[in-house]
């Protein structure tokens, strides 16, 4: 219990986007809603009888909480990195093209 509310320190170091605000992140928006999902699930998980299905779905549940932390939001971070980088790229070099066009025209 100690290390779920432990691993929230770890977040600044995970965090390895350049973009720090999750309005212009995607990927993240979405992988933020199924975390918050996950959480209300745990929620639920908590409050039933520990029996097989729940201890199983807990267990899968408690996976996806520390996978999130630690797997998926620097891989989402380094995804939309590569994507920025390449959309920034594309971008100006577009630019630069109808700039040289429209100075023959």
């Amino acid at each position: 219990m100690f290390v779920a509310i432990l691993i929230l320190l770890v977040l600044p170091f995970t965090d390895t986007s350049k973009i720090k605000g999750s309005s212009y992140r995607p990927l993240y928006t979405i992988a933020f809603w199924i975390f918050a999902l996950n959480f209300l699930v745990l929620m639920w998980l908590g409050s039933c009888h520990v029996e097989a299905p729940f201890v199983i779905a807990g267990q899968i549940a408690t996976a996806y909480y520390f996978s999130h932390f630690l797997i998926i939001l620097p891989f989402f971070g380094i995804v939309e990195n590569v994507l920025t980088s390449i959309g920034i790229y594309w971008n100006a070099s577009f630019q630069y093209h109808n700039n040289t066009i429209s100075k023959f025209n």
